[in-house]
């Protein structure tokens, strides 16, 4: 291999190669290849995250916040979900949900209602408010999305 081969290889080398390449050496019975594809994937995933919570916090909502109210915006108009559904959607307890509940009710994005057909049944659903800001916050999560694949085409989009 010629010397300038090896030096652009060197140069295109990042962290996750080099940890990659350290783990071969101390550990060679583990697949470190497996290790680098995971460790770029989480890499990714704290790009885009961070992208997408700065893009959310332009539009006032921080991620937590958005989790909940594209859940009830997932459902269609009347965006109304009982707590207990929107606290499963969001993996959370039901008493993390009804905090998370409580903060949005005090913005204005959400309001609590009786279930007429069971009174043990909160129902959740979006303000207008609401509507507006999840809908202005998911046009911006999209709109990351389709950068963040903007050099794919539609073939590789769908594997």
């Amino acid at each position: 291999m010629s010397s300038q081969i090896r030096y652009a290889d060197r140069m295109s080398r990042d962290i996750i190669d080099e940890l990659q390449e350290d783990w071969s050496t101390q550990r060679p019975d583990l697949d470190s290849e497996a290790m680098g594809v995971v460790l770029r994937i989480q890499a990714l995933e704290k790009i885009f995250g961070d992208q997408v919570a700065e893009r959310l916090r332009e539009h006032g909502l921080q991620w937590w916040q958005y989790d909940v109210l594209s859940a009830l915006r997932r459902q269609g108009k009347p965006y109304r979900l009982a707590a207990t559904g929107l606290a499963e959607a969001s993996m959370l307890t039901s008493g993390a949900m009804t905090n998370r509940i409580d903060r949005l009710e005090q913005k204005g994005l959400v309001r609590r209602l009786h279930d007429p057909l069971d009174r043990r049944r909160v129902l959740v659903e979006l303000t207008p408010f609401g509507v507006e800001r999840v809908e202005n916050a998911t046009k911006a999560r999209f709109e990351i999305a389709a950068a963040a694949v903007s050099g794919l085409d539609r073939r590789s989009r769908r594997k």
